[in-house]
């Protein structure tokens, strides 16, 4: 008998997946503990937001340079033997700052080699993590169920991680986020190291030339007419709305007084709205929802970014960030989504790289620039710019496409052409 769990999370009917979706989450949950951690150490010990840009910078900036290299070299064969070497290294990690938060060590200086490590790690573990998620249910039917599940499981970590690490944070000291963080990792180990890989004959193993990578991904999207528009809207969204993790510290602190409280609400704001994006999106109405509204939802980004421009109040700065959480993950993943199934097989490994560097790769960046806006611009401004900023780049962006057709579209149906 078919349940509702079964008819919209089909994926949950494998072991595999399970297990590798409960190790997932409780990894990701330490790891969002970590990185906030050392977010309130940073500004606690500077008060400085370039310093909390310089440290997310530090956190997502090598995924630029490790997720090219890394990406095209991962195949069924060495998936599992790389996510498991990341995954010891980052607990080598959290046990070290564990230990440096005992020995009051936490200088800014090892703060920023953590965050450093922790960049080179998760530019290896993001694309690690996707590979062996694909290769591990025994039925390919179900890929696209569990795809989207493990986007809810990420997201749900990254809804209660921020706030659990703000509510320990001072009673409890940073310590404990660390040492919660290798707890998740060890486990996750413990799950890796139970999964079975299908085995495949991988083309480099026959002799055969591997697959055409980050220049074959490029050609697919520069040639698709949803692509070449999307992938570039995912950019900018990532650019501008994606700086808002820099921020919040700020906004906490001098806005509403009291940084360790109100980071933690308002990240989880941000948080439950880009949950209620993967589940819509996880849903049987994809389509529909990407066709009817993937072009709007970007101006979304707009609208809250100008809230938190000019206001001050508390339920309006939480609806706000619930936006943004919702425009950055119906985006990205919708996008994603459709880019996978759009895309020819000898394309897709690299179009995983692609699609991090369009995407992710752009928010060490955005962290970067937010921090520097609001080391010399008041908060209400930086914020102001980036919203300006997002809105000029969807006006070129859209603009472009509609001159060049002649019309003005508002239902991705009418782009369903497999090129431009």
């Amino acid at each position: 008998m078919t349940t509702p769990t079964n008819a919209w999370f089909p994926a949950l009917e494998e072991p595999q997946v399970r297990r590798y979706l409960l190790g997932q989450g409780t990894s990701i949950l330490g790891t969002w503990m970590l990185d906030i951690t050392l977010n309130l150490l940073v500004w606690q010990l500077t008060r400085a937001p370039a310093m909390l840009g310089v440290l997310n910078f530090l956190i997502y900036g090598p995924a630029l340079f490790v997720t090219p290299l890394v990406s095209p070299r991962l195949h069924a064969g060495n998936a599992r033997r790389v996510t498991l070497w990341v995954l010891v290294a980052a607990l080598v990690v959290a046990v070290a700052l564990t230990a440096a938060a005992a020995l009051d060590w936490l200088t800014l200086p090892v703060l920023f080699l953590a965050a450093a490590a922790r960049g080179v790690l998760g530019g290896m573990e993001v694309p690690s993590r996707q590979m062996l998620l694909v290769n591990i249910s025994p039925d390919d039917s179900r890929l696209g169920s569990a795809i989207a599940m493990n986007t809810v499981v990420f997201l749900l970590a990254r809804t209660a991680g921020p706030g659990l690490a703000a509510l320990m944070f001072e009673p409890l000291g940073p310590g404990c986020a660390f040492a919660l963080a290798a707890g998740g990792l060890l486990f996750m180990l413990h799950c890796v190291v139970r999964l079975r890989v299908r085995s495949h004959d991988h083309p480099s193993a026959r002799g055969q030339p591997a697959p055409t990578g980050l220049r074959g991904a490029w050609e697919f999207v520069r040639q698709d007419r949803f692509g070449s528009l999307f992938l570039p809207v995912a950019a900018a969204v990532g650019l501008c709305v994606g700086a808002y993790q820099t921020l919040v510290p700020v906004l906490a602190d001098r806005t509403f007084g009291d940084a360790n409280r109100w980071t933690g609400w308002f990240f989880a704001a941000a948080g439950g709205g880009a949950l209620v994006a993967a589940l819509l999106l996880s849903s049987r109405y994809l389509d529909t929802l990407l066709r009817r509204f993937l072009l709007l939802v970007p101006w979304s980004g707009v609208v809250a970014l100008s809230v938190l421009a000019v206001s001050s109040h508390v339920a309006a700065t939480l609806a706000a960030f619930a936006v943004l959480g919702f425009c950055t993950s119906f985006v990205g993943t919708g996008t994603n989504a459709t880019l996978h199934r759009r895309a020819p097989p000898e394309a897709r490994g690299g179009l995983i790289a692609l699609f991090l560097l369009a995407f992710v790769g752009v928010m060490p960046f955005a962290q970067l620039l937010s921090g520097l806006l609001a080391q010399w611009l008041p908060l209400g401004a930086t914020f102001a710019v980036l919203a300006v900023l997002l809105c000029t780049a969807l006006t070129a962006l859209y603009g472009a496409r509609w001159r060049r057709q002649g019309s003005l579209e508002l239902d991705l149906a009418t782009s369903e052409g497999k090129h431009s």
